[in-house]
């Protein structure tokens, strides 16, 4: 089999992503870019032949929805003061989301028994090494900090839970199942998606600035790495993987 090039628009993107990655984070460029290369030159060993995306309308028509109502909880919660929160609670707020997306899933048919769930040995490695060269940099830092073994376990089952899950299932899953499905070419949806996923993370800010506008490049590149694992492998596990292993530090 033979590796796929990048099309001129994901090139495209790519550039610009780093274009604007190296003015607000110069340290990361490099990785981002080594770790890319990676992606492409292990693309046969990812890759699936044996299983097909499914596409539907309807898993878009089920992105607009969850999205939006992502996007309102998300507001409110930006002027809700979460301290005082019992543990329960807390733990409460990571249920609703995987609740939420499956129940609105539901109106439109879309089941998450729709998705591939596989991850083979080889894609496991594969997505550790991607995530060692993604995140090289931090992985550097965080030998000055004191936290423990432990610490990052539970901070990994927890982003696994969420946000991961409930980001690959909408991100990767419904909005790339539902663009393909409108004949779209896999290069522009996995641009399309990754565009929305890094715009999305400004929600979180109260307070917007060009630094956080261009450092949004950062959320849409690993949106792109997400995606095209994704269309590589057919399945959201592999994606899930990664996600929760780049938020656990």
């Amino acid at each position: 089999m033979k590796i796929k090039r990048l099309s001129f628009m994901e090139l495209a993107f790519i550039s610009v992503c780093m274009i604007f990655i190296f003015l607000v984070r110069t340290k990361y460029a490099l990785p981002f870019i080594v770790s890319l290369l990676g992606l492409i030159v292990f693309e046969n060993q990812l890759t699936n032949y044996k299983v097909e995306i499914k596409k539907e309308k309807n898993f878009l028509y089920a992105f607009i929805l969850v999205f939006f109502v992502y996007m309102v909880i998300q507001i409110i919660a930006n002027f809700v003061n979460t301290d005082h929160y019992t543990l329960n609670q807390l733990r409460l707020s990571f249920q609703v989301p995987l609740t939420m997306t499956i129940l609105l899933g539901y109106l439109f048919k879309v089941r998450l028994n729709d998705f591939n769930w596989d991850i083979t040995t080889k894609s496991f490695f594969i997505v550790v090494m991607i995530f060692i060269l993604l995140e090289s940099v931090t992985i550097v830092d965080l030998q000055t900090e004191s936290n423990t073994i432990s610490f990052y376990i539970k901070n990994f089952i927890q982003k696994l839970f969420y946000p991961s899950v409930i980001e690959e299932v909408l991100f990767r899953g419904f909005f790339i199942n539902g663009l393909l499905a409108f004949h779209i070419r896999e290069d522009k949806a996995n641009i399309f998606q990754s565009i929305i996923f890094g715009i999305v993370h400004i929600i979180g800010y109260k307070e917007i600035s060009i630094g956080i506008i261009l450092s949004t490049c950062i959320q849409m590149f690993i949106g792109f790495i997400f995606g095209k694992i994704y269309i590589q492998t057919k399945s959201l596990t592999p994606c899930i993987l990664l996600h929760a292993l780049i938020d656990t530090i």
